[in-house]
């Protein structure tokens, strides 16, 4: 059984859900290394290619306007939807913690400082994290938030 490592940018409210739930339904958006990414760098390796997807997915996160929060996930070929979108994009089905191979943030969550990843230029700093540290990757989303914010309320 063949495994493709996408790259699936999260909310806050989705890390909360996998954290509680250890699942995240899908579809989801995400990002791996595709036929067309590939072309995009035909002198690149495999290291070249995987790097390129994640910052698609961090670029993603960073042009919202949103914390840049990822989860590397190891799926089957068969919860991959490849169907071309252009570039990295890919449509991933349910994600399951264990599945989940790594965590990783941008420098806005690390620091607390939202604008720390503008002017970044195209590479976005990303720190790794295991998954058996999300009970720490939420305290940092959750710092994130403004003080009394409600998680339920509506986005203004």
């Amino acid at each position: 059984m063949t495994t493709v490592r996408c790259y699936v940018p999260l909310t806050p409210d989705q890390l909360a859900r996998l954290r509680a739930d250890r699942t995240l339904p899908g579809p989801l958006g995400g990002y791996a290394v595709t036929d067309a990414l590939r072309a995009d760098l035909p002198g690149g390796d495999a290291d070249v290619w995987e790097h390129a997807a994640l910052q698609h997915a961090a670029r993603a996160l960073v042009d919202a306007g949103a914390p840049v929060l990822i989860a590397a996930v190891d799926l089957t070929e068969e919860r991959v939807d490849r169907t071309p979108t252009g570039g990295a994009g890919v449509g991933v089905g349910d994600v399951d913690l264990p599945r989940v191979a790594a965590l990783h943030l941008g420098d806005d969550v690390v620091t607390g400082e939202p604008s720390a990843v503008e002017g970044q230029g195209e590479d976005v700093e990303l720190s790794w994290y295991d998954t058996t540290e999300i009970a720490h990757v939420a305290e940092l989303v959750e710092a994130l938030r403004p003080t009394g914010q409600d998680e339920n309320a509506p986005e203004s």
